[in-house]
């Protein structure tokens, strides 16, 4: 068994208020203005607000169904993936059964594993990319789930179908569940990197998809996840002791973004930024990581301490991924001209500050 890295501790508390930041760059979250026309929608459901939402999410799941080209007995939808993650974790790990999941990623995976008394095996990442022959290696007899987050977070880097189509091979061998967390799948090449057409031809394997981050309704949360009927259907069963997870003007909102242009449009706007940035890092050598999400995961040439300690003066918040088991990388998302802006500009003043000391030490 691999052993944890790090333990959560205050500074990866969510439910810490961070309102008064004014950069979010933590939390990998879109730029909410392409939403602005949609503004209609959620004052008309205000109109019914003394009304309990739909508890079987039909219109949104039929909407959902069609997106993916699957049934929408192969779909479940819950108050954010962090909901979807916990009632997977109640519906299968019975009997203290364990968890496989990378090493440095999100930690829900193991919060909610622990929470419902489940044991956890951690898997070491090869090159900063999740290592489906490590995941092979450290497969045990009590392993029920096995977690893949493809894009990785917080690395941003991704395994390609193929690789994905064997981890799934892999486990189902092992008579394990592979869950693959798709949360950022859309700022990558979506229909050559996801592997949801494998699932809606029967491959056996559950696929987690969120409205939080292309879509940018992280306030309004809603995930869900598709997968074969049987598995699904023993989720929705669990599901069914919190009837009204998603609130109306979720269901509303979600279903409306859907056919909207508003995905498209914050992809290419992220990938443009993304790219911006990897040019400028590269430009100045900056340590980077490829990245097919909307954040980037780096070294800044100064060190994360007086990293941080600058950006907080700035009111810039980023990720110290030292708290994922990553020392000395710093995660930042970016979803506008401005928040790159406010980056490089962290970058630039803290490099010339090291210079001038430089200077002065000589």
């Amino acid at each position: 068994m691999v052993p944890r890295r790090f333990e959560m501790n205050k500074n990866m508390d969510f439910n810490t208020s961070d309102t008064h930041i004014s950069h979010r760059l933590h939390l990998n979250e879109s730029d909410s203005n392409n939403l602005l026309n949609l503004n209609h929608v959620f004052l008309n459901e205000f109109k019914k607000i003394s009304i309990y939402p739909d508890p079987g999410n039909t219109d949104l799941k039929n909407k959902i169904s069609y997106h993916c080209r699957v049934s929408p007995d192969m779909v479940v939808l819950g108050n954010g993936i962090d909901e979807i993650i916990l009632l997977l974790s109640l519906t299968f790990l019975k009997n203290k059964k364990t968890i496989l999941t990378s090493e440095a990623t999100f930690p829900g995976y193991e919060t909610s594993a622990k929470i419902v008394g489940g044991n956890v095996i951690y898997v070491p990442l090869n090159d900063m990319r999740c290592s489906i022959a490590n995941y092979q290696k450290n497969i045990a007899s009590d392993v029920i789930l096995a977690y893949l987050c493809n894009p990785h977070n917080p690395t941003g880097s991704i395994v390609s179908v193929d690789e994905v189509i064997n981890f799934i091979e892999i486990m189902n061998d092992k008579r394990v569940i592979p869950i693959i967390d798709e949360a950022y799948i859309q700022f990558s090449d979506e229909n050559k990197n996801s592997i949801l057409k494998y699932i809606a031809n029967g491959g056996r394997a559950i696929v987690l998809r969120t409205f939080s981050k292309a879509y940018g309704l992280a306030g309004l949360r809603v995930g869900f996840a598709v997968g074969p009927k049987d598995l699904i259907h023993a989720v929705s069963l669990t599901a069914l002791a919190l009837p009204f997870r998603i609130n109306r003007f979720a269901q509303r909102m979600a279903s409306e973004v859907l056919a909207s242009d508003i995905l498209s449009i914050n992809v290419r706007t992220v990938k443009k930024l993304i790219s911006t940035i990897e040019l400028s890092f590269s430009k100045s050598e900056v340590t980077y990581i490829p990245s097919s999400t909307n954040f980037v995961c780096f070294k800044p040439p100064m060190g994360n301490t007086d990293f941080l300690i600058k950006a907080e003066k700035f009111g810039v918040m980023v990720r110290d991924c030292g708290l994922f088991g990553l020392p000395g990388w710093i995660r930042a998302s970016v979803s506008n001209k401005k928040d790159v802006d406010c980056l490089l500009f962290l970058l630039d003043i803290t490099s010339c500050e090291e210079n001038q000391s430089g200077d002065v030490n000589e």
